[in-house]
C-alpha cells in the first residue's frame, strides 16, 4: 500500500489506515480500547513499527464507520470524493486495487517486476532463530498462574517492568510445564529496545523446579521502532515433592529513552510463588476421551438461521452418566480450517426444556498452528426436570473460520435447536 501512496498520492488520490474496534482482543498483549486516548496510543505504537506515511482515522467508541462499511478486520474500500462508494472488498487486496487505480486513474509507474518483488518481501516483525521469544499469539495470558516479582537492587530509573507467569507442572506429555517471562518499555518515558542487541535474561538461585536453560534471550525486531513487550518461554519440571518455586532474574537490556542515545540498563529480581494446582482451562477433551458410540445416543440438531455458515454441529447424550457431548465440525472439502491464531471456538447453550444445564458457556482449547481441521468435542453434564421425557435446548457455537484459498478470515455463527427423548 505504501508503494501505491507514493505513486497516486500526488495525483489526488488520498490513502488513509482505519483503526476501529479490535478484531483480536489480547494479541500482542493489546487489549480492547475502552478510550480514545487508548487508540491514538496503539496508532502511535503501529507508526513505530511499520514506519509508514499513510495517515490514521481513528474510529469512534461505538464505531460508526467499522458499522457502516463493514465489520471484517481487513477490509478494503474505495471511497470517490462525493462520498460514493466505488468498490470494496471484506480482505484487503493489493493486486485489486492497483488494477482499480491503473484503470480509472492512471498508470502507477511500478512494473510488474517491481511489483512482484514488493509481494515478496517479509514483514514478520520479529527476527527467528537464536531465541527464546515466544509469538504473543501463542502466550495463553488468560490461564497463566502469577508469580510475585520483587525487585532486588536498589537502582533507580529502569524504562522497563518485568512480569513473570506459569502454567502449571505437567501440562506437557512430557511431563513439562512453560514459565512465561515478559519485559515491557515504559510507554510514558517513550521507551524503545535497540535492535543492535538482544534482551538477556539470566536465571539463578533456581529453587522448586528444573528449567531446561537457565540464560534466556529475546529476538529482535526487524523493522521500525521495537516498543513492544517481549515475551520469553521456558520449558521446567517440578523437583520431587516441591510446593514452592523461586530463582532470581536479571533482566538486561539496550535500551533508547526518548530522544538520548542508547543506555544498557541491568535490573535484578526474586520470582516466588506457590506451584499452581492443575486446573481445568476448557471443555473440550480429544477424541479419544470420547465414550464408545454404544454407549451415546445421536440427538437431532436444526440450524435456525439462513446463513451457509461452513461448520456444523454433531449433539449426542450419554444417558448413563448425564453427559452431552456437542462435536463441532469444519467444512474441510472447501478449504475451510479452524482459525488458531484467533478466540478458540465458543458455544453458548440456552435450555428450552426438560433439562437444567451444568453450565451454559463451553470454551474449547486454544489450539497451537495456523489453522487446523480437527472436530472439536465439547462437554457439559446435565440434571433432568422431574416426570419429563423429551427435552429441547439450543446451541450457538461461535468461531473464527478461514479461507486460505480464498485469503479471508472471519467470524462465524449459527443457533442449533436440539432436541431427543431420556
Amino acid at each position: 500500500m505504501e508503494a501505491l501512496n507514493k505513486a497516486y498520492g500526488a495525483r489526488g488520490v488520498s490513502f488513509y489506515n482505519v483503526l476501529s474496534r479490535e478484531p483480536h482482543p489480547g494479541f500482542y498483549g493489546f487489549d480492547q480500547p475502552d478510550s480514545l486516548e487508548e487508540r491514538k496510543e496503539y496508532v502511535r505504537l503501529a507508526d513505530a513499527e511499520l514506519q509508514m506515511e499513510i495517515p490514521w482515522i481513528i474510529d469512534v467508541m461505538d464505531n460508526t464507520m467499522q458499522k457502516t462499511y463493514g465489520r471484517m478486520p481487513n477490509s478494503e474500500f474505495i471511497i470517490a470524493a462525493d462520498g460514493t462508494l466505488l468498490e470494496s472488498r471484506e480482505w484487503a487486496d493489493p493486486d485489486l486495487l492497483k488494477k482499480f487505480l491503473e484503470s480509472n486513474v492512471g498508470p502507477s509507474g511500478i512494473s510488474d517486476e517491481e511489483w512482484e518483488e514488493l509481494g515478496k518481501q517479509d514483514f514478520t516483525m520479529m527476527a527467528v532463530g537464536n531465541n527464546d521469544e515466544v509469538p504473543a499469539t501463542e502466550v495463553p495470558r488468560s490461564v497463566l498462574h502469577d508469580l510475585e516479582v520483587i525487585r532486588r537492587d536498589r537502582v533507580g530509573g529502569i524504562p522497563f517492568s518485568f512480569k513473570a507467569g506459569t502454567l502449571p507442572p505437567k501440562v506437557t506429555a512430557e511431563g513439562q510445564s512453560r514459565l512465561y517471562l515478559t519485559i515491557t518499555p515504559d510507554k510514558s518515558k517513550r521507551v524503545t529496545f535497540d535492535k543492535e542487541e538482544q534482551i538477556v535474561v539470566e536465571l539463578s538461585d533456581v529453587k522448586g523446579i528444573n528449567p531446561i536453560k537457565t540464560t534466556l534471550k529475546a529476538g529482535k525486531r526487524r523493522r521500525g521502532e521495537d516498543v513492544y513487550p517481549h515475551t520469553l518461554g521456558i520449558l521446567w519440571t517440578l523437583k520431587d515433592g516441591a510446593t514452592q518455586m523461586a530463582f532470581n532474574a536479571t533482566v538486561t537490556a539496550l535500551v533508547k529513552v526518548g530522544e538520548d542515545g542508547s543506555r544498557k540498563f541491568t535490573a535484578n529480581y526474586f520470582v516466588t510463588s506457590d506451584v499452581p494446582e492443575p486446573r481445568v482451562i476448557a471443555d473440550e477433551i480429544s477424541p479419544d476421551k470420547l465414550p464408545q458410540n454404544s454407549l451415546l445416543v445421536l440427538l437431532k440438531a436444526s440450524a435456525t438461521g439462513e446463513e451457509d455458515v461452513p461448520m456444523s454441529i454433531e449433539t449426542k447424550v450419554d444417558p448413563q452418566n448425564k453427559k452431552i457431548y456437542l462435536i463441532l465440525k469444519v467444512e474441510s472439502a472447501t478449504g475451510h480450517k479452524w482459525n488458531n491464531l484467533s478466540a478458540p471456538p465458543q458455544v453458548t447453550l440456552n435450555p428450552v426444556s426438560g433439562l437444567v444445564l451444568e453450565k451454559n458457556i463451553l470454551n474449547a482449547t486454544k489450539h497451537s498452528g495456523d489453522g487446523d481441521e480437527e472436530d472439536r468435542i465439547l462437554v457439559v453434564g446435565y440434571s433432568s426436570e422431574a416426570e419429563t421425557r423429551e427435552f429441547a435446548f439450543e446451541a450457538t457455537p461461535e468461531a473464527w473460520i478461514c479461507n486460505n484459498d480464498l485469503g479471508w478470515c472471519r467470524i462465524f455463527a449459527e443457533t442449533y435447536r436440539i432436541t431427543g427423548r431420556f
